[in-house]
């Protein structure tokens, strides 16, 4: 006879340290697990790392590459025209306003 529920309390005692001891080996299978995991992912990056060039995933991105450098020199050639015209441009007009002003001086 348990008159002091000495039974029931080791019972659940018992019952606590099994759940506690399953938890305890999953958490040590999912440790095993992520460092498997991240081994096989290291092993991966090395025998990926620098051996797959744009051109073997895919065609289209070496021929996108190549022609954003044209567009790249293109655009600078035509900012460098831009920018002579512009300081041409901006010379002439101040050649204008002058030509003007001694006009009007002259007029008034």
């Amino acid at each position: 006879m348990d008159l002091f529920g000495i039974k029931e309390h080791d019972e659940r005692h018992d019952t606590a340290e099994r759940q506690l001891r399953r938890l305890i080996e999953q958490v040590a299978q999912l440790s095993i697990d992520l460092s498997v995991t991240r081994a096989e992912l290291r092993a991966l990056s090395n025998t990926v790392e620098g051996k797959v060039s744009a051109a073997e995933v895919d065609p289209g991105i070496a021929k996108m590459n190549e022609d954003i450098k044209a567009a790249r020199v293109k655009l600078a050639e035509a900012q460098a025209a831009a920018d002579e015209e512009w300081g041409r441009i901006n010379d002439e007009l101040a050649e204008s306003l002058e030509d003007l002003r001694s006009q009007l001086e002259d007029d008034a």
